[in-house]
């Protein structure tokens, strides 16, 4: 079963004890939800005690690592620093990415690769199509009459209906039937089984017996017509290729090799890939985009995929699966910029690389992948930047505030999320200009050769020069990025109405784009069986599930399915994590606290605020630095170099690393056994594994 439109009825697990309570009192809800939790338990359920003992364990162990021993000279040092004041700075320092760092960062980084890219897509559906507008008809037969018991259709552009009309007397009386090929139902292999009734109470068609067919355009709502790939008939499992096609419906039997009688997430689009990649084929053929709930950048990003590799699953999953992959080599030069040890860098980026959304979200061909992205980049290079002396000359600034305000400029054109990184990009640029500010004025400059001092840098020129160039990087620079991504809308409007490109045209459209996204954005409350809020996703409490397959699951005891969330013990170690970075940022005045501090709030704050739908995967950007508050505590341990203190790191990497191993089926589609889903997977009774 393809979940890409996720019905509200008919799925396990999918309705809240809320929901299902109805209007009773708050006693009587949680009396239900209670009931409702414990009812549904499965064995894995188990596993819930062991993750969180993993957690706590590597928390308190944090704690009791930092702690000195009683009237050592250690100890007397550390009560004596207590005593002295000290200052926040944000004059961060950077440390240098080596030779040493190559091997390690390749081999996780291949590692993952393998496991993203593993199944993830068919190369060989159909890629030729029919193009059918009001009016268009093609024939095909048979040269005796056949007997046809399913039907399947590829679906491409367009939403409406096919007739399909078959006749058992050469074309003398015509009986008919309607294909649909909603918006929410292209790019996939679409099934009628004609012995089975299509909705409870209605009689099923049965098999037809007939030589000669005629399919047409029955209603088309959109003006690029209706494109169909194949239509393909079976009997008993045997594909039918008619011997005649009349002119200009040969596409529709030219690719008989591929044709799929049951829609999977191999060869067929799953839920939100009916929008996405939809619309990177519309730009690809210069015709207006049917959604356009979000910037343009991000699918045409997925646009460069099916380039590559055609209209293809793995076509268009390629390019959010390889920015998946590329994430790592990038997070693993921060982390190593950031704490500076080679073993932090290693366990950071295995946390992030192994998490589960990590490779769901990659996988899926939507836009959250390189907003992430994005979003990752522009906190590198603001780190650099900060990490430039004060007393630089400006020059020095340059790339990597350019750097940073291009890459989130760039993610602001992929998805409007990205923004809430903006606030946080802001407020650090702010505090680490001011921090530069005062420790300028306490620099003593000395020449290297006469050991005399030299005239310092002003800072008012430096100050005056880096609010100019910021202006720039960040809000003019990012502006007419924003607004180029529309070209593809204003050469496709052009096309549909025979007009001229231009200017005002462009500037219009982006205008009434984004009007449009922002009240289609406020207006989306319709109930979601797989919704969740911010309190379910700190808690790894409730993902989504993206496809489920069950038709095997009464013969064969297997089914197949993926569903988005987070590896247990980055969700649960990192909110403990996060608390800890947060008492050490106030206790020490850690400026690399205050750093992560306000990535994280950034990323997660505004969706307390927010009051449409929202679902697991808007957790994504927050897990990623999450993963960075791990490394903080990690790094606190290795310093300390207390006994166990590696034991400790690497024994919770693996711990994440083997989960990631268990999960794999449930992350991948790959099919397993249903006891094995009972006995390791389901361990909340809100997870839909």
């Amino acid at each position: 079963m393809n979940l890409s439109t996720l019905p509200l009825t008919g799925l396990a697990l999918s309705a809240s004890p809320s929901a299902a309570q109805g209007n009773g009192s708050v006693w009587d809800s949680i009396s239900y939800g209670l009931s409702w939790f414990f009812q549904n338990l499965a064995p894995a359920a188990i596993w819930v005690p062991v993750g969180l003992a993993v957690c706590l364990a590597f928390f308190i162990y944090y704690w009791y690592c930092l702690k000195p021993r009683p009237y050592t000279l250690e100890w007397i040092a550390m009560a004596e620093a207590r005593t002295r004041s000290r200052r926040m700075t944000l004059t961060l320092r950077r440390h240098p990415f080596q030779r040493k760092d190559v091997l390690p960062m390749l081999v996780i980084t291949l590692a993952y690769a393998a496991t993203a890219f593993f199944r993830l897509g068919d190369l060989n559906v159909p890629q030729s199509y029919t193009v059918f507008q009001g009016g268009t008809s093609f024939t095909f037969s048979f040269s005796q009459p056949v007997q046809v018991d399913k039907l399947s259709y590829y679906t491409s552009l367009g939403s409406g209906s096919y007739l399909l009309e078959y006749s058992a007397d050469g074309g003398q009386s015509w009986q008919r039937l309607t294909l649909e090929q909603p918006y929410d139902a292209l790019l996939k292999w679409e099934v009628v089984d004609l012995v089975q009734p299509t909705q409870e109470g209605e009689q099923a068609t049965g098999v037809i017996t007939a030589d000669t067919w005629r399919i047409s355009a029955g209603s088309v709502q959109r003006y690029e017509g209706l494109w169909l790939a194949e239509l393909a008939l079976w009997r008993e499992g045997e594909a039918l290729v008619p011997q005649y096609v009349s002119d200009g419906g040969q596409a529709l039997f030219d690719e008989s090799d591929v044709w799929a009688d049951k829609a999977t997430y191999l060869n067929s689009s799953y839920f939100d890939e009916i929008y996405h990649p939809r619309t990177a084929l519309e730009h690809l053929n210069n015709i207006y985009p049917y959604e356009v709930s979000h910037p343009p950048l991000g699918k045409l990003i997925i646009a460069a995929g099916i380039s590559l590799f055609g209209m293809t699953p793995f076509g268009w999953r390629f390019m959010g699966t390889l920015f998946g992959v590329l994430m790592l080599p990038i997070l693993y030069a921060f982390l190593k910029n950031l704490f500076g040890k080679t073993p932090v860098a290693v366990c950071g980026t295995c946390l992030f690389a192994f998490d589960f959304m990590h490779l769901v979200q990659t996988r899926i061909s939507t836009i959250d992948t390189y907003g992430v992205f994005f979003i990752l980049l522009s906190y590198y290079f603001l780190y650099r930047w900060l990490t430039v002396p004060p007393g630089s000359k400006l020059r020095r600034s340059v790339p990597s505030l350019f750097l940073s305000g291009l890459s989130w400029g760039v993610g602001c054109a992929c998805k409007w999320t990205v923004v809430y990184a903006g606030v946080g990009l802001a407020l650090l640029w702010l505090l680490g200009l001011l921090f530069k500010r005062r420790e300028w004025r306490r620099l003593a400059l000395v020449d290297s050769e006469s050991a005399l001092p030299i005239a310092r840098p002003r800072f008012g020129p430096y100050a005056v020069g880096t609010v100019i160039l910021s202006a720039i990087f960040f809000v003019l620079i990012p502006i007419c990025i924003y607004v180029a991504t529309y070209l593809p809308y204003v050469f496709a409007a052009a096309a549909r109405d025979g007009t001229q490109p231009s200017l005002q045209n462009l500037l219009s459209i982006v205008w009434d784009n984004q009007v449009f996204m922002l009240t289609y954005h406020q207006g989306v409350h319709t109930p979601h069986p797989y919704e969740s809020y911010w309190y379910q996703w700190i808690l790894d409490a409730r993902p989504i599930l993206y496809y489920r397959d069950l038709d095997y699951a009464g013969t064969l005891g297997v089914k197949s399915l993926f569903a988005s969330f987070n590896n247990p013990l980055v969700s649960w170690g990192g909110l403990l994590a996060f608390f800890g970075v947060l008492i050490q940022t106030i206790r020490r005045k850690s400026g690399r606290g205050l750093f992560l501090l306000i990535a994280i709030l950034s990323q997660f704050v505004p969706w307390l605020f927010i009051g449409r739908i929202l679902f697991a995967y808007h957790y994504f950007p927050t897990v990623l630095f999450l993963v960075f508050a791990i490394a903080y505590l990690m790094n606190d341990m290795l310093t300390r170099r207390r006994g166990g203190c590696r034991v400790a790191v690497y024994g919770f990497t693996g711990c994440a690393v083997g989960l990631y191993a268990l999960f794999y089926p449930a992350l991948t589609g790959l099919y397993m056994p249903l006891w094995y889903s009972q006995a390791f997977l389901r361990w909340l009774p809100s997870w839909p594994l």
